[in-house]
């Protein structure tokens, strides 16, 4: 009798500890009271977008879709280039008919899942399931297919100018204050071909196709207030290889430290939601747009280091 009360204390000991800690490693990861889409629906003025991006960092992007209560996407998003509405390139993805090609694809879309560091979304028609990954400069998509049609990617510049070398996209869109956001994007499997080597103009575009029964594609890029060849520097110093979970654990990881820097005891879960969410949008600025030591300056459209 002695012994299976033993037993039971001990059980029960253990239990009690597993909860513990538990509780306590949950209780650590700051980045997940965080809620992105708070404030998504404005009843004035223009609302908060769900914003994937690093702490003061350049790279930002939100869903291609008027606000939270858009039911279509158009396209996929490359980057955010103003504080908020404005988005710089476009990427899409289409099986089916390839009469049916535009430069940006429209889709319904369902299990949206957005955190600071990372997106997921499923395109239903298409029945593609996409992730994305952000770092500073650089971000990365997985596509994974539920068709067995052909795989066509689109990249779109809405004013700008494309081109392909066989390897990677690159190019550049023109914003406003002669400012250009530039582009190195390159897929973790050639293509079977490509629609044209460059593109130029209004809604630019160029479409790599793919094979049927292609399952899964990765593609990884860098952005640039300079030019293309810093935008493929940034790419290769922040990602090694196509490792969209390694990307978004470093992200996760950043975001935690730095929401860290501030601790909160006490109150509810929902009020360390909005704490925690309201210092999220603090840090949407300022940007850094330091690149390797140098940086293009709209003021008076020059680079300096």
């Amino acid at each position: 009798m002695r012994q299976s009360y033993r037993k039971t204390y001990v059980i029960g000991c253990f239990i009690i500890f597993l909860i513990t800690s538990c509780t306590s490693s949950q209780s650590t990861d700051l980045v997940d009271f965080v809620n992105p889409y708070l404030g998504n629906i404005s009843h004035l003025l223009v609302p908060t977008y769900p914003t994937v991006h690093l702490p003061n960092s350049m790279l930002r992007v939100y869903p291609e879709r008027a606000d939270y209560t858009g039911d279509l996407l158009n396209g996929l998003p490359v980057a955010v280039t103003s504080h908020r509405g404005s988005s710089a390139f476009n990427l899409s993805v289409f099986q089916g008919d390839e009469l049916e090609l535009k430069p940006v694809i429209p889709y319904s879309y369902d299990r949206e899942k957005i955190t600071p560091y990372d997106y997921f979304v499923y395109l239903d028609e298409q029945e593609t399931s996409v992730y994305y990954a952000v770092s500073h400069q650089s971000g990365i998509y997985e596509l994974t297919f539920g068709h067995t049609d052909p795989v066509y990617l689109i990249l779109n510049s809405r004013r700008g100018e494309l081109q392909w070398d066989g390897k990677a996209f690159s190019g550049y869109q023109q914003l406003q204050n002669n400012t250009r956001i530039f582009v190195y994007m390159e897929p973790d499997i050639q293509p079977q071909g490509a629609n044209d080597k460059a593109a130029s103009g209004q809604n630019a575009h160029l479409v790599l196709s793919y094979p049927s029964n292609t399952k899964q594609l990765k593609l990884r890029y860098g952005i640039s207030f300079i030019d293309t060849v810093q935008a493929k520097k940034n790419l290769y110093r922040e990602m090694s290889g196509f490792d969209p979970a390694g990307v978004a654990d470093k992200g996760r990881q950043t975001w935690n430290e730095t929401l860290g820097k501030i601790k909160v005891d006490g109150g509810s879960y929902d009020d360390k939601v909005v704490f925690y969410t309201s210092l999220y949008r603090t840090y949407e600025r300022p940007v850094c747009i330091s690149e390797d030591g140098r940086y293009f300056s709209a003021f008076d459209g020059e680079i300096h280091n």
